[in-house]
């Protein structure tokens, strides 16, 4: 392409590839307001590794100026376990980028606590919480390195 541009942030990794400069300076803008709406408390330290928790990340969803859609692609349910297989689309200006992603909660997980409704649901949290992470992984990563290593 003629006009594309390509932008490598030497901090986070990101690579971004744009047709026009306002879409690549939209992008960043939208990341650094994630950034700046995250705390320490949106993230756990699971065996030695920090993860983002639920809350975090739908957190980075709900307060961007961005249009974002979740649509369940595929859901499994028997008395073992629930898999939810699902698809986010985020939409900033006019660059949209998908993350299609799996969860699955066993019914071993629940330990006698809820049936099968918090089993697929907990596997959908699981999925949605993956595509988030897919999308938003450069800047979840920079605040972890920056704020909690």
């Amino acid at each position: 392409m003629e006009n594309e541009i390509l932008d490598i942030d030497q901090k986070s990794g990101d690579i971004i590839v744009s047709g026009n400069e306002s879409d690549v300076r939209a992008i960043k803008t939208t990341k650094i307001k994630a950034l700046s709406l995250l705390s320490k408390n949106d993230f756990v330290q699971i065996n030695g590794t920090w993860e983002a928790k639920r809350d975090g990340l739908i957190k980075i969803l709900s307060s961007l100026p961005i249009g974002y859609k979740w649509e369940i692609k595929e859901q499994q349910m028997c008395d073992t376990y629930a898999l939810i297989k699902g698809k986010l689309t985020v939409t900033t200006g006019s660059i949209s980028r998908e993350a299609d992603s799996m969860g699955i909660c066993e019914t071993v997980e629940l330990k006698g606590n809820g049936g099968l409704h918090f089993m697929n649901a907990r596997a959908e949290t699981r999925a949605l919480k993956r595509a988030i992470e897919t999308l938003f992984g450069s800047v979840i990563n920079y605040y972890v390195v920056k704020y909690l290593c």
